[in-house]
């Protein structure tokens, strides 16, 4: 199973974590890993952007259009990064409202799927934005959620429980939902 994910956010969104949760998971499966992060200001709110390559090539980088999912913590960086979706890819974004209707055109002539979810409101409910980015792996789950639990109690040594309802919530919204394009 050859997969690649771009995982995308402002820095202090956990971006970084949310990559090394997903790393890890798919490590634990018996999958090779390569990453590819790349940092703009990040300690003041500028874009994160990681690449993620699951059994794949060697090169660190996912080209543009050949991306099967996008996991975005934040809408805006969910648009300037879904050129890396490949026709047929799938985004799942940290939004209230989805993604500006100008978009509908071009997600429609690529056939991406996308899922939106209110996941900083469901962090801060659960209480703290801090497990937001826990929330959209549970939504998205590449992996089987039992694998993505089991990865998160291994690296995760205080707020574990917390992280654990996150993940859930996240699970448990996308199960609710219906896949369906923007």
């Amino acid at each position: 199973m050859e997969l690649k994910l771009i995982l995308t956010g402002l820095g202090g969104q956990g971006v970084l974590f949310l990559t090394r949760l997903l790393s890890k998971t798919a490590v634990s499966l018996g999958h090779t890993v390569m990453v590819s992060e790349t940092h703009g200001m990040s300690q003041r709110g500028g874009s994160v952007i990681s690449h993620l390559k699951v059994s794949g090539s060697k090169a660190p980088l996912i080209r543009r259009g050949t991306a099967d999912i996008l996991i975005a913590l934040e809408p805006n960086e969910a648009v300037r990064s879904l050129t890396f979706l490949r026709q047929g890819g799938a985004a799942f974004i940290n939004s209230d409202n989805g993604l500006p209707p100008e978009l509908d055109a071009h997600l429609k002539r690529l056939n991406l799927q996308v899922q939106c979810l209110p996941a900083s409101q469901m962090a801060v409910e659960l209480g703290t934005a801090a497990v937001t980015n826990t929330i959209m792996a549970g939504f998205a789950h590449p992996f089987p959620i039992e694998s993505l639990r089991h990865a998160l109690t291994e690296i995760v040594p205080h707020g574990r429980e917390l992280n654990l309802q996150a993940l859930t919530a996240g699970y448990a919204a996308n199960q609710r939902s219906v896949f369906s394009e923007q």
